[in-house]
């Protein structure tokens, strides 16, 4: 067995054992009264915050902005990401240099999918 193949098995492993000790813990609050009550109390109040922000966001136009700028920084990042994998392919430099001299280097994950 590889070593890559190891680690993988232990990493089901304690995922398995976490999702089991998350279900015991899950069970024994969902059976505390005060908990309950509690979980109750904080919907309603965080339905009640929900309102108020809205209220606030759809009365003037700064909710719209707000809208339009996290939509274009999203596509920012994409763009980021994009080209500095283009970069790091064509074996250039990829590094930004912002306004305060400080360097930023990307840091790429790799992550599995089932086939």
């Amino acid at each position: 067995m590889s070593k890559l193949d190891e680690v993988y098995s232990r990493l089901n492993t304690n995922k398995k054992r976490r999702s089991e000790i998350q279900k015991m813990i899950k069970d024994e609050i969902s059976h505390n009264q005060r908990y309950q009550e509690l979980k109750e109390e904080m919907k309603d109040l965080g339905d009640e915050k929900k309102m108020i922000e809205e209220e606030v966001r759809s009365s003037g136009s700064e909710g719209r902005e707000l809208d339009d700028l996290k939509l274009e920084i999203q596509t920012d990042q994409e763009l980021l990401s994009d080209i500095a994998l283009t970069m790091y392919s064509k074996n250039e430099t990829v590094e930004i240099v912002d306004e305060y001299d400080q360097s930023w280097y990307p840091v790429f994950k790799v992550s599995f999918k089932k086939q």
